[in-house]
């Protein structure tokens, strides 16, 4: 697997919730359905519990502050670049 697919399955586990709670219940099963290698679910699977769930808070908390304030912007920004094809 290449490295961007292994950063995309760590950002996951920093932002989507379910899927956060599903490699807490069962990291194997979990990181052996993203098609990752034995040594890249071995290095996931060590990852600091708690500082995962830490730094995931932290990310929710800046992501909801920051787009609040501009949150039809940012809605309306996506969909733009949906349309462009981005």
């Amino acid at each position: 697997m290449s490295a961007q697919s292994f950063e995309e399955v760590l950002a996951r586990l920093y932002t989507d919730p379910s899927f956060r709670k599903s490699f807490l219940d069962n990291p194997t099963n979990t990181l052996t359905k993203c098609g990752l290698t034995d040594s890249e679910r071995d290095d996931l699977a060590s990852i600091d519990k708690s500082g995962l769930l830490l730094a995931s808070r932290s990310f929710y908390a800046k992501r909801k502050k920051k787009f609040s304030k501009f949150g039809w912007l940012w809605r309306n920004f996506r969909f733009f670049l949906q349309l462009v094809g981005r």
